[in-house]
């Protein structure tokens, strides 16, 4: 355990890359016809029906490792640039919010991917939904929080009117 709390950091963002990246790819691509040279269809890894829904777990795990990396023991005398996580823990979590599938049930959704989202059920939603709000509030609070820290160190900041 002490490996992953001492990479906690390049984890978590690997684990966002991978699991954002390989949706992006999936939800754009539904009949195998991305503009490549070769059908992606024909990776195994693709073929299964529950890509989608790892690759979604797979980037909120990475989220929250980074939500948790970024709130844990922030100090003033040590630079960690934790506020770089915190920026993009806020973005992921906003960004989900926004465009992804809400646990609406009976409702319609407004673009196609939020209805391949939903599905897969409120047993893959509601975890995504709930996490999201997870990361927003984390990375919100840790990027309050540094900025607390900054006009500490940087009081000729505070009030840039004068």
């Amino acid at each position: 355990m002490s490996f992953v709390t001492r990479h906690q950091l390049i984890i978590g963002l690997l684990l966002v890359l991978f699991g954002v990246g390989g949706v992006s790819f999936a939800l754009a691509n539904p009949d195998g016809t991305y503009i490549l040279y070769a059908n992606w269809r024909t990776f195994l890894a693709y073929a299964s029906g529950w890509t989608v829904p790892l690759l979604l777990v797979i980037a909120l795990v990475g989220t929250l490792m980074l939500s948790v990396y970024c709130v844990k023991g922030i100090r003033p005398e040590v630079v960690d640039n934790k506020e770089h996580a915190a920026f993009l823990v806020t973005a992921l979590g906003f960004g989900y919010l926004v465009l992804g599938a809400w646990p609406l049930w009976t409702l319609g959704y407004f673009w196609p991917w939020q209805k391949e989202i939903a599905s897969y059920g409120n047993l893959l939603i509601l975890p995504l939904y709930a996490g999201s709000v997870f990361a927003f509030g984390a990375g919100a609070v840790s990027l309050y929080i540094h900025s607390k820290i900054y006009h500490q160190k940087h009081p000729e900041m505070s009030n840039p009117l004068s």
